[in-house]
């Protein structure tokens, strides 16, 4: 057990907790403004093709693919980690801002895939942030307002998102404009963050690759995320093309479409937050991932399954629920499992194989939707995450997984 908390430390986590939740506060508004407009521009501005609608899906992932090298370099820079995440935020914006510019769908995809390139490499920075930070046992509770602050504005801007795009599609432009600017701001509470340097002992990818391979625990944790992520990520892009296509039959307003597929799931991702906070300081990270994943299940069964709003609404609130506690899973996991001062190595490993599933995913899950119908795609899901529940199950014995561990 660890002795009181000294001064420096309890001034160190008052204000990381205290400029962390200002940053979501914009943050939330940046990823809601972006991703909530780049694929209904694609699809229904710029008519993209399904190459390019699944490169812009797949950009996030892809930026976690690359972040072991900019891991590494970073590594060697000795720059305060916040400080590294403002610059990544302000180039990120300005990817965002130079994508307005665009008159074809390449262009648009180029500019937009600069900018998830830049944003991936944030999480794998913020979890050296959160370990150093904030103790084990409470970094669960302690981010977790975070969480649903950048939700909860998150809603309510793509709300407004969907009604400016029905309004005219053209004003994505001047709302990629209004990004960058908000970009900045998140930039601005990131320099507030308190941390040092990222320092490990790191030779790059190819070293942090051994944990996996030599960790049997973390490598099994990774795969049991692989097939779970998998599952999910097939499905994200066609949740907004299942809406807003007229080939699929439902072909709904862009103020609806964003409010199933990301205001009714904010909400209740808001709603979930302290109860995911509150069960991963508390219960078995494997318990706790096969819960989240049986709500992912359910609700992504249902949502290809129907065509009826409600049913629909109802699907995306389960996937909400989820979501909550995955996102609060996917950041903070590796805390429980690496060794200290390994998070960030860890976590890198983490990244590349969610880039690593999560750009080809797109591809493939338009190929089931085109090939097969949406129905096939719910089935698709459940099979994965199905397996990757069994996989979970069969680690919760490992004491590394257990509580305050």
């Amino acid at each position: 057990m660890k002795g009181p908390r000294t001064n420096q430390e309890e001034r160190i986590a008052s204000e990381t907790r205290k400029y962390d939740l200002r940053r979501n506060l914009f943050n939330g508004i940046v990823e809601a403004s972006f991703y909530s407009s780049v694929l209904l521009v694609a699809i229904r501005h710029f008519g993209a093709s399904d190459t390019a609608k699944s490169l812009l899906a797949g950009g996030s992932c892809l930026g976690f693919l690359l972040a072991p090298g900019f891991l590494l370099l970073i590594g060697k820079c000795k720059v305060p980690v916040s400080r590294i995440c403002a610059l990544l935020t302000v180039g990120t914006g300005t990817g965002i801002l130079l994508s307005s510019s665009a008159n074809s769908a390449w262009v648009y995809t180029g500019w937009v895939l600069a900018a998830c390139i830049l944003a991936g490499q944030v999480p794998s920075l913020m979890v050296h942030v959160y370990s150093r930070n904030y103790r084990s046992g409470e970094r669960g509770r302690k981010i977790s307002g975070n969480l649903m602050l950048s939700a909860i504005v998150g809603a309510g801007t793509a709300l407004l998102i969907g009604r400016l795009l029905d309004d005219d599609l053209n004003h994505f432009r001047p709302i990629a404009m209004v990004i960058f600017l908000f970009c900045l701001c998140t930039a601005f509470y990131h320099l507030k963050i308190p941390s040092a340097p990222l320092k490990q002992n790191t030779g790059g990818l190819g070293q942090d690759l051994r944990h996996a391979l030599k960790d049997r625990l973390f490598c099994w944790m990774l795969t049991g995320w692989m097939l779970m992520g998998i599952g999910n990520l097939v499905t994200i892009p066609l949740r907004v093309e299942y809406l807003a296509n007229p080939a699929y039959g439902i072909d709904a307003s862009n103020t609806v479409v964003l409010a199933i597929t990301l205001v009714v799931p904010l909400l209740t991702r808001v709603a979930s937050i302290p109860v995911w906070g509150w069960a991963f300081d508390r219960f078995n990270l494997a318990f706790l991932r096969i819960a989240i994943n049986l709500f992912f299940l359910v609700g992504l069964f249902l949502y290809f399954q129907t065509q009826e709003l409600f049913s629909l609404s109802l699907a995306a609130g389960l996937i909400g629920w989820a979501t909550g506690g995955g996102t609060m899973a996917w950041t903070l996991w590796v805390t429980k499992v690496a060794p200290s001062g390994r998070e960030s190595s860890y976590m890198s490993v983490h990244t590349f194989f969610t880039g690593l599933r999560g750009v080809p995913a797109p591809f493939v899950g338009y190929w089931i939707i085109t090939a097969l119908g949406p129905s096939q795609v719910g089935w698709t899901s459940v099979l994965l995450i199905g397996l990757s529940c069994l996989i979970f199950l069969g680690l919760a014995k490992n004491p590394r997984l257990k509580p305050n561990h």
